[in-house]
């Protein structure tokens, strides 16, 4: 069968079906990624399978969610070693999507998907339940390259994760944006890499490059500019937040994300900034950052 294939982070994905295809080929995010050469033992397969309308039992649901962008609930829940990601339509009348992972394979399958909102979400899903297991992961966090080295920025939705970036880019000269809402993190032969995503949030920027992680910040507001490096075990609790939620939940993908975890903090620090919206904010997080890197690490 034919696929659009896309390089995200380190790995090559598969994706096969007319409406994923449709969807990928003319999706503006997605297109810098797609490759024309290379084979995907990660595939994601749309339109094989039918909504099963299973009704989960609470002790097998793993994750509940609201996907605010369109007011769908989301559920995730496991049924034996098969994981199940089911969107169902704002109007409660069905489902819009449906997904199934088998522990130990290599692909997902889903039912076929006419609305473009709900195939993009349902795509970064399955992306991110194929990629555990490899040792890469999405991070929620907006993202600064910097002197060849990339910056995590790490907050909740609404902290200023956008808002810090762009001063950044206003008042640091030669500071550039990677990505705005789901990078990919990587470990590559030990050493944390970051990599830019077809999934942006608000600020288009699809960027098909790595570069070298420098530093994670985990964001606060605050009425004075302060920051200060945190150490194990708080570095750790700053970080796990901005994994996706629903794997956390389950051993299956945890054992995987606390592997990416403990290697990235092993590597670079993770800093807590207070912070204000001002020039001064960002000035401070990139002398903290940068005063032990070196200038010269190379992209990828």
């Amino acid at each position: 069968m034919s696929s659009v294939v896309l390089k995200l982070g380190s790995r090559l994905f598969g994706f096969e079906g007319p409406c994923v295809e449709q969807f990928l080929t003319s999706y503006e995010g997605s297109v810098p990624f797609i490759m024309t050469e290379g084979d995907a033992f990660l595939r994601v397969v749309c339109g094989g399978m039918a909504s099963s309308g299973y009704i989960p039992e609470d002790d097998e649901v793993l994750y509940d969610f609201m996907l605010e962008e369109i007011g769908s609930q989301c559920l995730f829940f496991r049924l034996g070693d098969e994981y199940c990601f089911r969107m169902l339509s704002p109007n409660g009348d069905g489902t819009l999507i449906e997904m199934r992972y088998r522990r130990g394979t290599d692909i997902v399958e889903a039912s076929c998907c006419d609305n473009p909102s709900a195939l993009r979400f349902a795509l970064w899903f399955a992306v991110s339940m194929l990629s555990a297991p490899v040792h890469q992961t999405f991070v929620h966090s907006s993202v600064i390259v910097y002197r060849g080295r990339a910056v995590l920025f790490l907050g909740e939705s609404g902290t200023g994760k956008s808002t810090h970036t762009s001063l950044w880019l206003d008042n640091i000269e030669d500071s550039r944006l990677l990505n705005d809402d789901s990078p990919i993190l990587a470990i590559e032969d030990g050493v944390p890499m970051v990599y830019g995503s077809p999934w942006s949030g608000k600020r288009p920027v699809y960027v098909p490059r790595a570069f070298p992680l420098a530093a994670a910040v985990r964001l606060s507001q605050a009425p004075v500019n302060a920051i200060r490096e945190l150490q194990f075990p708080e570095n750790f609790a700053a970080l796990q937040p901005s994994l996706p939620p629903a794997l956390m939940q389950d051993s299956h993908f945890t054992d995987s994300l606390v592997d990416i975890l403990s290697s990235t903090l092993a590597s670079v620090p993770l800093f807590h900034l207070n912070c204000l919206p001002d020039a001064s904010a960002a000035k401070m997080s990139c002398d903290a950052v940068f005063h032990h890197v070196s200038s010269n690490t190379p992209a990828r």
